[in-house]
């Protein structure tokens, strides 16, 4: 059915009416899918105990903040896909999906029933989109994990890196690109969206996390295949001009990014710094003699920062037009004017944590309402009333099928 069919209305959420079977885990599949839901989609999460969502119990209690973060205003469906039953109620509702979302291990679908080949069956106009950390084919197909396993495999864990340990790379356990996979995946949805509605088919949509992170170092690797061992870790320097770095400011942890991408750029951070006398060197007009002197001008800028806080460094700086960015942290980022002026937080009530702050919509518009903001589920939350309203079971087939392990419940 065509987008303007499900949402008539001028006044409606663009994918209202969209109907979304969740089989994410963790952030990748499950953000593409809670993107779908908050613009006005209805998302039912397929879970079970005994497969249950990592990021759901990864901090111990009824629910944690990550896990609302990406789960909220979904509907949880708890069911057992290792029994035959539990398959067929799935089944029934992947035959009403307009969107089908999985980011398992390559295989896991598959076993499960549930691969492209066999949804296409079911449903010949749905779209998958699916993740896996480095894709579905290839020799590293097996490979399993989350953001931080694309980091060796993608370059990025030995440039994210000091060049005096270039030999050792540190790591990071930031679960990038988690999230910006989960935004490249809804928008490859809604490209097949409107793909189906020009074609009448459907389509599956992969995104291998790596590749997520290489698309962002293509002239990276194009420069290494044509000059190799010309690529290596920088620091916080750049080559794009200098001074480049985060610079130390007063308070615990604060910082500020400071980047002189030209001579202009270092003529107006003199004048903001009031032209002191360590920065007047005539060799410093160039970037080239900027560099050979980097480490006296990033003593120079750190003894201006640290007067300074983070905040106050980052105005002065950027009113003399010379590119600065505050190192926010999430106490700030609740707090910061700009966010709050464009409404852009969503307040919550969240069942087992209580009143909480979370990230709102990245896009707004004058005929894009502002969507309800609802509690994440529990597991198997609203299995009853799936059962009821999606599948036409009445209340004594499905209390039988909660007899036999099929179907699971988390009373409130």
């Amino acid at each position: 059915m065509a987008l303007q069919d499900k949402a008539p209305e001028s006044s409606a959420l663009p994918f209202a009416g969209v109907f979304v079977v969740d089989f994410g885990v963790g952030v990748a599949g499950v953000e593409v899918a809670r993107l779908l839901v908050e613009y006005g989609a209805e998302v039912v999460k397929i879970e079970s105990s005994k497969a249950v969502d990592f990021v759901r119990i990864a901090i111990p209690g009824p629910m944690n903040g990550p896990f609302s973060s990406s789960n909220r205003n979904k509907q949880s469906f708890g069911v057992n896909l290792k029994t035959e039953a539990g398959v067929e109620l799935v089944k029934k509702l992947v035959a009403k999906a307009d969107v089908v979302v999985e980011n398992s291990g390559t295989g896991v679908m598959e076993r499960l029933g549930f691969g492209y080949e066999a949804i296409k069956e079911i449903n010949p106009s749905v779209i998958m989109l699916s993740s896996q950390i480095v894709g579905s084919r290839g020799p590293w197909k097996n490979w399993i994990g989350y953001g931080p396993s694309t980091h060796p495999v993608s370059g990025l864990q030995y440039l994210w890196n000091y060049p005096e340990d270039k030999d050792e790379p540190a790591g990071s356990t930031n679960i990038h690109p988690d999230h910006l996979v989960g935004r490249t995946g809804a928008l490859g949805v809604v490209a097949a969206m409107i793909q189906r509605e020009r074609e009448g088919r459907g389509a599956h949509v992969e995104i291998a996390q790596f590749e997520a992170i290489i698309q962002l170092l293509g002239d990276l690797f194009a420069r290494e295949s044509i000059a190799p061992g010309s690529v290596e870790p920088q620091g916080n320097s750049s080559e794009r001009g200098a001074p480049w770095g985060a610079y130390e400011c007063d308070g615990d942890d604060q910082w500020c990014v400071i980047n002189v991408r030209d001579d202009a750029d270092w003529k107006r951070l003199r004048e903001a710094l009031g032209n002191p006398d360590w920065a007047t060197s005539p060799t410093y007009d160039s970037v080239e003699g900027r560099r050979e002197a980097h480490t006296v001008i990033d003593e120079g800028l750190t003894a201006w920062t640290l007067q300074r806080s983070g905040l106050e460094a980052t105005e002065i700086l950027q009113n003399h037009g010379v590119p600065a960015g505050l190192v926010v942290n999430p106490e700030y980022q609740a707090n910061d004017p700009h966010l709050a002026a464009r409404d852009f937080f969503h307040k919550i009530d969240q069942f087992g944590l209580g009143d909480i702050t979370l990230e709102g919509l990245g896009i707004r518009g004058t005929d894009l309402p502002r969507p309800e903001a609802k509690s994440a589920p529990l597991l198997g939350q609203h299995t009853r009333e799936i059962c009821a309203s999606m599948l036409g079971l009445t209340a004594a087939e499905t209390d039988a099928l909660f007899a036999e392990g099929v179907l699971e419940e988390t009373l409130l």
